[in-house]
């Protein structure tokens, strides 16, 4: 069964399938489970059902037996974990770090992001939302930036004192 919506620009897109166990959707009408693929319980690969554009790319189970598994992908922080890395793109997809929030099923915002970095929120950050997450990630901690300051104007007062006496 085919199902679409009109798209604003007067085209029409797929409804997106999902073939996970989900007490509310259930089965498809083929009895598979709705998003996996047949593979995922032990049956025949057909490639004929391979879905497109679904939440969960089709690589990620059909390649990653050649690919460690897809370690990294689709990370989730954990509340009492730690950022291991802030990134540039926080893109499911990449394998830079993790940027799944911890409980609601989305990408961390930019300014998780900043707090991770220790920016204060009334720090303001300009452009589109990857031009945002770009200042973030490219960014030195603004609590390291000033520790090294502070370090810097100690050894040049220092460095005075010493000429001075």
């Amino acid at each position: 069964m085919s199902h679409q919506l009109d798209a604003l620009s007067a085209s029409a897109t797929g409804y997106l399938k999902y073939t996970h166990r989900d007490p509310k959707n259930g089965k498809s009408a083929s009895g598979a489970l709705r998003g996996v693929c047949s593979c995922s319980d032990g049956g025949k690969c057909d490639p004929e059902f391979r879905q497109f554009n679904t939440l969960v790319p089709w690589c990620l189970p059909h390649t990653g037996n050649r690919h460690n598994h897809w370690a990294g992908l689709y990370g989730r922080l954990e509340w009492d974990g730690f950022f291991s890395t802030t990134v540039t793109n926080p893109e499911p997809m990449g394998k830079q770090g993790r940027v799944l929030h911890p409980e609601q099923h989305r990408v961390v915002s930019v300014r998780e992001c900043a707090r991770s970095q220790g920016f204060p929120d009334s720090f303001a950050f300009y452009g589109s939302t990857l031009d945002r997450h770009r200042q973030v990630g490219n960014a030195v901690p603004p609590p390291l930036g000033k520790a090294l300051g502070e370090e810097v104007l100690k050894s040049v007062l220092m460095k005075l004192k010493q000429e001075n006496c």
